[in-house]
């Protein structure tokens, strides 16, 4: 397993992938979502946005030290 997701993954997802507030979240049967942080504290974002997301006024880079625990939603 990589640290983040892998690149068919990230253009699937779109902004969500690289963001620090996107989380990748893993249902038991193995379905794949991801959870926006920023809903937690500001109603404008959904907690799981339809993706791909192209556009976000929150995107904000992930630092690259941070993939591992965006990938496993700690």
């Amino acid at each position: 397993m990589t640290d983040g997701p892998d690149a068919r993954e990230a253009e699937r997802v779109g902004l969500c992938a690289r963001c620090r507030h996107g989380r990748r979240q893993a249902s038991a049967k193995g379905s794949v979502f991801w959870r926006c942080q920023l809903a937690r504290s500001d109603p404008r974002f959904r907690p799981y946005p339809p993706l791909p997301v192209r556009a976000c006024p929150g995107f904000a880079p992930a630092s690259p030290d941070s993939s591992s625990s965006r990938a496993s939603g700690t």
